[in-house]
């Protein structure tokens, strides 16, 4: 399953990097946490707001995206800060469950225009189940990015910033993008699936495009 051939037909060639989802008109963006800080008074961190994510994000979100036995493209783009070498982030090693997928990984390399800036992207694109991928451990991962302390992390050695993860559920060509513990992305190219998701998390802190 390529990524590029789900993208044109059912994207118009939409290119999957940070700024994806204010260039679809079906979309919906999901603030997590319910307003509770991240750090105490003390200035420690404040777990009682991780495990609100964490269960906002396994509980309730990507249980209605996914199903175990979904086709699922995994793109992690990261960010060089150098063109001539290779930056494998820590992915394939802690994320799935058979590392033998890893010999079926694809590699592609492009510019992407960031705000007055081309930035050099390296992306990795694994196609297998959902049941294939230790999604509870990556998801936390991902929630985890801007606070050192917290494990699991995505490594982002030699990068400018740290990997974005995308999903693609292929059964359904809806993409997820949890771009850390602030909030999550939905794009889809089904209509009816967007609808029934406005309406799931109509109660939730929510900006969408239809």
């Amino acid at each position: 399953m390529e990524l590029r051939g789900i993208m044109d037909k059912h994207y118009n060639g939409l290119s999957l990097t940070p700024d994806f989802y204010h260039q679809w008109n079906m979309g919906i963006h999901l603030e997590l946490g319910n307003d509770i800080y991240q750090f105490k008074d003390n200035n420690c961190l404040n777990m009682d707001m991780f495990h609100t994510v964490y269960k906002q994000v396994l509980s309730d979100i990507v249980p209605l995206l996914f199903k175990k036995t979904d086709d699922v493209l995994v793109v992690v783009n990261s960010y060089p800060d150098e063109t001539s070498k290779v930056v494998y982030p820590n992915f394939f090693k802690r994320y799935v469950k058979e590392q033998k997928l890893k010999y079926s990984l694809h590699l592609q390399e492009f510019q992407w225009q960031f705000d007055e800036d081309n930035l050099f992207v390296q992306q990795i694109i694994l196609f297998c189940k959902v049941s294939e991928l230790k999604l509870e451990h990556l998801l936390k991962t991902i929630i985890h990015e801007d606070f050192q302390h917290l494990q699991p992390r995505l490594r982002k050695n030699h990068c400018l910033y740290a990997p974005d993860v995308f999903l693609i559920n292929v059964n359904t060509k809806c993409i997820f993008h949890l771009y850390d513990d602030r909030g999550c992305e939905i794009i889809n190219a089904d209509q009816e699936l967007h609808v029934r998701l406005l309406e799931t998390f109509s109660g939730w802190e929510m900006q969408s495009k239809s």
